[in-house]
């Protein structure tokens, strides 16, 4: 009678009676029959004497216990997989246990760095040790648990003499994984060329050179680990404690063991390719290494190393990072982090709570502002106004789309690209609406003869609206995969940001401030006070709405390369982003004594339920009149650019 994981709870003695030889049981002998199944812990499970007859009983035993939750005494696990992988079975149903096992292990450690490094490094190695039993014994494994997969064969040699592929494949119609799981790959073998049409997460290809010739099977097994929480670092502990990144393992572990072959010092590399890193920026990524577990660094215990292995070069248009490895064993690319990559903190749902409630009364305030200035017929009249009414237009949409789909639409594919790209689309028209604007005012201060274009404002939508356009295009084109944002559905932090966004704001901002300065030097120069007047208050809000947009993408760049002042630069940024239309409602309604005094006789009308006063609008509408001297043509002049500014 066995029920404490082999461990007998009574025994009964097979006595013989002289002369006959009649063989009899005696009567039971109880050993320990006070406890059951679930009084048994992994301590005095690891203390028993586990043989290829109870190796199954104490390896379903195992799997069973790392299930349940608070089972996180992975020294214990250690030793008793140690045990059962020592017992020598290669019975399927054992192994399959085993990696049920360890994948209890990884899925219960939350936090990786919780998990001792000599017991994990010592699990690898009897995971490793017990497929090699079962593929000796049944020529083929193919295994599937959340976190580890495992596909072993037996090759013919004559078949693939140039050489074999091990590949992690993502399913057709499969989202990307959550995070530290395999949900949705499947491991495939193939030849010495990986079709291009898959979707790769790992590979391992082998040079035919090892697979070499004769009439025996070559026996390759491969596995794959969707994190490196059984593969504790201490060089990676320390270069974090030591600088203000963080050295970390991007993405899933490959091993690679061929049986009876030694992979040291080999002559054809071993080519090892990884997906690469989400979310990764080209600093980052030329920081990434290709290493191998090396079992023999930390005293025996095991650490990452980059001794004979080197990565291809790689640019952000690449879907994956390439290694060449002159040895087999465990392989993983570690990559620099930044800082600022953590999990979601206080202050950062602050920050998203703020941009939410800065973004919604920019919207009401937009709203407003687009209606006064569309339905009262004098508000809208003039190249200036009209400018001023596509630019909040574009600002509004703008806002829309981000509040209604940057985290919204996060994780949907094609849903997060389309978000990210009308953000990408409407930033810059909002930008360039502005540098229209400064041009159209330009032309009206600055030149003696000032032209007047045919269809200005039809020429001024083909720039502001139709430039962008031609910009986002060429981006897509080039690098669709980099507006599909993990996190957020907007472009990722990395080269394609800067020249397609970043580059372009800046170049609108620099014409801007020259054209300014251009505009305020014509303004010293005038001598009709009214006429300077006029001037100046347009100059000082296009100034202050460009020198907003302005600080606020200065604030956003600093955010991303600054890492001593960071979490300053995103609050700035935050609230300058967030209130931009709030401050244009201020500037360009609140503040102007013209859109005051035009509103003034309906807000009476509200009030006093009458119809408001007709003198009123002679007031309000009323351009400045023409001096005498207006029959010259500089007053001419003058009279037809009142009309212009009065605008903005």
């Amino acid at each position: 009678m066995k029920l404490e994981a082999g461990e007998p709870l009574a025994v009964r003695i097979c006595s013989i009676e002289e002369p006959t030889l009649y063989f009899q049981w005696e009567e039971p002998e109880p050993r320990s029959c006070g406890e059951t199944m679930n009084d048994v812990t992994l301590e005095r499970v690891a203390k028993v004497n586990v043989t290829t007859g109870n190796a199954v009983e104490v390896a379903e035993f195992l799997a069973t216990q790392t299930s349940e939750p608070g089972s996180d005494d992975v020294e214990a696990v250690s030793d008793i997989l140690m045990n059962i992988v020592e017992a020598g079975s290669g019975d399927t149903e054992v192994t399959e246990l085993v990696l049920e096992t360890v994948n209890n292990v990884i899925m219960a450690s939350a936090e990786p760095d919780s998990v001792n490094s000599a017991s994990s490094s010592a699990i690898v190695r009897s995971v490793e040790t017990q497929v090699s039993l079962t593929l000796r014994q049944e020529g083929n494994v193919s295994i599937r648990q959340e976190t580890i997969h495992v596909k072993a064969v037996s090759l013919d040699r004559a078949q693939y003499s140039n050489g074999f592929s091990f590949v992690s494949v993502r399913q057709p119609g499969q989202g990307p994984p959550p995070e530290g799981s395999l949900d949705g790959t499947q491991v495939e073998t193939y030849g010495d060329e990986i079709p291009s049409d898959i979707d790769v997460v790992a590979s391992v290809q082998l040079p035919g050179s090892i697979v070499g010739s004769g009439s025996s099977p070559l026996q390759v097994s491969f596995l794959i680990y969707a994190n490196d929480t059984l593969f504790q670092s201490a060089s990676n502990r320390r270069h974090t404690d030591e600088d203000n990144t963080t050295r970390k393992v991007a993405g899933s572990v490959v091993s690679l063991t061929v049986e009876n072959v030694n992979l040291v010092n080999l002559t054809d590399p071993v080519v090892v390719q990884f997906k690469k890193p989400s979310n990764t920026t080209i600093k980052e990524l030329n920081t990434t290494k290709c290493v191998s577990w090396d079992f023999k660094l930390e005293d025996g215990v095991g650490d990452w190393s980059d001794v004979g292995c080197t990565r291809a070069d790689v640019d952000m248009t690449d879907d994956v990072v390439s290694c060449y490895c002159y040895h087999a064993t465990n392989f993983a690319i570690l990559v620099d982090v930044k800082g600022q990559k953590t999990e979601d903190t206080p202050y950062k749902k602050a920050l998203d709570i703020l941009s939410q409630v800065g973004c919604a009364l920019s919207i009401i305030a937009l709203v407003i502002t687009l209606i006064i200035y569309i339905t009262i017929r004098k508000l809208r009249t003039g190249k200036s106004r009209q400018i001023f009414i596509h630019f909040c237009f574009s600002l509004l949409m703008l806002y829309i789309v981000f509040l209604a789909g940057v985290d919204s639409a996060r994780g949907s594919g094609g849903g997060c690209v389309f978000v990210a790209a009308l953000l990408h689309y409407l930033t810059l028209s909002t930008m360039l609406w502005m540098a229209v604007e400064a041009r159209n005012m330009y032309v009206s201060t600055v030149k003696v003869f000032p032209e007047d274009t045919p269809r200005y404002m039809v020429k001024a939508c083909l720039i502001a609206w139709g430039s962008p356009l031609i910009v986002l295009t060429v981006t897509l084109a080039a690098a669709v995969s980099h507006y599909d944002n993990e996190d957020y559905c907007f472009m990722k932090p990395d080269l394609v940001l800067f020249i397609g966004l970043l580059a372009p704001i800046g170049l609108i901002l620099i014409h801007n401030i020259i054209t300014f300065i251009l505009v305020m030097r014509s303004l010293l120069k005038v001598r009709e006070a009214s006429r300077s007047q006029q001037i100046s208050k347009r100059l000082q809000n296009a100034v202050g709405i460009s020198a907003l947009m302005g600080l606020t993408w200065t604030f956003g760049f600093l955010a991303i390369a600054h890492d001593g002042a960071r979490d300053a630069f995103q609050l700035l940024f935050c609230i300058f982003n967030s209130l931009q239309g709030v401050i244009v409602f201020i500037m360009f309604c609140v503040r102007r004594e013209e859109v005051r005094v035009a509103l003034a006789p309906y807000v009476r009308r509200i009030r006093c339920c009458h119809p408001p006063a007709r003198a009123s609008q002679k007031q309000s509408y009323d351009l400045p009149e023409i001096s005498q001297s207006a029959t010259s043509p500089s007053s001419v002049h003058t009279a037809e650019l009142d009309i212009s500014v009065s605008g903005l």
